[in-house]
């Protein structure tokens, strides 16, 4: 993680974001991207009022951001940290997705409120479609971390095959901290598995990954957002590492996202990466 980008409008909780993904940025000697967003208004050349107020609020607009960038890089935690400074002037979405493409980006840090209720469902957020769509890990933050060492990552799966594909991203990121790896198996009655079948599973996943510092678990709960909330608490994770299959449209609507889910109902940083699901013709994924 050589490349790290996080999207700020330098409030207190992307400021949490950036002090989080600085302390990653030092321990990994990486570069940190540092990107605002804003809109200058649009003007024509023509000598109008309305024009030359489009042109002073626009010049007012960068000279501030360019203060907040400089109040942001006084900040102690980003002292010795190699910090690029990136304004674009599009929405927040395009923004990231382009600038991780363009900058070869391996992790992007940002901070997020959560949702609850009505808003939850008619607003969303730029975290959440970031975290569904973005091909490149995403680290969502609600609390200030200090001095960011999770001892104890939980990684939430369903441990089929497809569940090997980018944990590597996971790996890196647990032998940069010295982590221990809990693979956590939630069963629920719409999904129910016998112990046997999944402890099969993350036995043969383990396998595959080669992991050796981590603990298989199997919780039984009504849903897996519950069960993994459940049992981070109960064993006091650091961490919550997880997979989203990024859907889109009518497809996410109805079926919503679990990682969406607990980014916005924990506490905890939430690493999330994107997979591809197989495409069978029922549309089911089974183990290979």
């Amino acid at each position: 993680m050589k490349r790290i980008l996080v999207p700020t409008d330098f409030s207190e909780c992307a400021g949490m974001a950036t002090e989080l993904a600085a302390s990653i940025a030092r321990k990994n000697d990486a570069r940190l991207f540092l990107m605002h967003i804003i809109q200058i208004p649009s003007y024509e050349s023509n000598t109008s009022i309305e024009t030359y107020q489009d042109v002073a609020e626009g010049l007012f607009l960068m000279k501030l951001v360019k203060q907040k960038f400089k109040d942001l890089l006084a900040k102690p935690y980003l002292k010795d940290v190699n910090v690029i400074e990136v304004i674009q002037f599009d929405s927040v979405y395009e923004s990231v997705s382009k600038q991780a493409k363009e900058q070869d980006i391996d992790l992007i840090v940002m901070g997020s409120h959560g949702a609850t209720g009505a808003q939850e469902i008619i607003v969303g957020s730029n975290a959440e479609r970031i975290i569904r769509t973005s091909t490149v890990p995403v680290l969502t933050v609600k609390n200030r971390h200090m001095n960011f060492a999770p001892k104890n990552i939980v990684f939430a799966s369903n441990f089929y095959g497809e569940s090997t594909r980018n944990f590597d991203s996971i790996k890196s990121f647990a032998k940069m901290f010295n982590s221990k790896i809990h693979l956590l198996k939630v069963n629920t009655p719409n999904q129910f598995e016998t112990t046997k079948f999944s402890e099969k599973l993350m036995a043969d996943f383990v396998e595959k990954t080669g992991i050796t510092n981590y603990s298989a678990n199997i919780c039984n709960e009504e849903s897996v957002e519950s069960g993994i909330h459940y049992y981070c608490d109960k064993m006091g994770a650091d961490l919550i590492a997880m997979e989203t299959h990024g859907r889109t449209g009518i497809a996410h609507f109805l079926a919503g996202s679990v990682a969406e889910g607990v980014v916005n109902h924990t506490q905890l940083p939430v690493l999330s990466m994107k997979i591809s699901k197989d495409k069978t013709p029922e549309g089911v994924i089974f183990p290979e």
